[in-house]
């Protein structure tokens, strides 16, 4: 099965690994496959618009490529809009929501913010058109950072065990069955193969798998460093060199050649590390070296990750 045949993709992981690429090539991929993709995004900077070359994306859906939206959700729109859903009324759940006590009520509700997102992600992937069909074929939520998304992705199981009836039971209960499903949801962790990226990484996938319970897609380890210099008479040749060589024009090739074969080494290791410790399919992304990351940088990720996609989907 395809990665992208799912009606929900959670993609997660460390701050600084990667991630908003990531799921914005996903779902560019996605889309030039025919697929109509909704980019959600939670109160995340605004960077979308650098990576698609359009117009900032923020509170209301901004469509940044054919049969692709994308969204940055805040807590105050998604509760609104989730209070609609839920009330059936937009103008009651804005009267509701929006006086005083409400609002004073509503911050003192642990995880209320946290649950409008994830219940407004939830029922986009419920949407339809006229005429029934889904107005979404996947929904990608480019979530928080790893602790904060648990506890998100946790919020529906607390609301079922303190709320048994209420107006949150029915969408919590559904969206928690979506999370569990294997056949409409998967988590794609993103990772460094680095020493604490690498850590946390696996500490998500312990963390998630005793309380969410979210099937897993392929592991996704992003920024590595070619493979030169690694085995052969190149890398013979690169460690026979001394770090200082005398000669001002050569010196700043003998960094360079000793930096990527270190960083080379150093991404081997952790590698071998999160094969072991963490079994899953990997997808490889290389370290771009660019002076910015645009549509072009964005669309090579993009090409790469449905390449190896389609080769996973291939041998199961």
């Amino acid at each position: 099965m395809n990665l992208f045949d799912r009606t929900l993709l959670v993609v997660a992981g460390k701050g600084g690994v990667g991630r908003t690429t990531v799921a914005a090539g996903l779902a560019l991929a996605a889309a030039e496959k025919g697929k109509r993709v909704l980019l959600c995004q939670t109160k995340s900077k605004e960077r979308l618009s650098t990576l698609f070359a359009t117009r900032p994306v923020g509170t209301d859906l901004v469509r940044v490529r054919e049969r692709l939206w994308a969204v940055n959700m805040t807590p105050q729109t998604a509760l609104r809009e989730y209070g609609a859903m839920v009330l059936h009324s937009e103008f009651v759940a804005k009267q509701v929501l929006e006086n005083k006590v409400s609002r004073a009520f509503l911050k003192a509700v642990p995880g209320i913010e946290d649950y409008s997102m994830l219940g407004k992600v939830w029922y986009h992937t419920t949407e339809t058109e006229e005429g029934g069909r889904p107005r979404w074929d996947l929904v990608i939520l480019d979530g928080p950072a790893t602790g904060h998304l648990v506890t998100m992705l946790e919020v529906p199981m607390s609301i079922l065990d303190a709320v048994p009836e209420g107006p949150l039971t029915r969408p919590a209960a559904a969206t928690l069955k979506l999370l569990r499903d294997p056949a409409r949801a998967a988590m794609v962790i993103v990772t460094l193969a680095e020493d604490l990226p690498s850590n946390e990484a696996i500490e998500l996938e312990r963390k998630q798998s005793q309380t969410v319970k979210m099937p897993l897609g392929p592991l996704v380890v992003n920024q590595l460093y070619p493979p030169r210099f690694v085995t052969g008479p190149s890398a013979r040749a690169v460690e026979s060199l001394p770090e200082v060589v005398g000669d001002p024009e050569l010196q700043p090739l003998v960094i360079a050649a000793h930096t990527a074969q270190r960083r080379r080494a150093l991404n081997d290791r952790y590698l071998d590390r999160l094969r072991r410790d963490l079994p899953l399919p990997q997808i490889h992304l290389p370290y771009l070296f660019s002076p910015g990351f645009g549509p072009a940088e964005l669309e090579e990720l993009a090409r790469r990750l449905d390449a190896q996609l389609g080769a996973l989907a291939a041998a199961t």
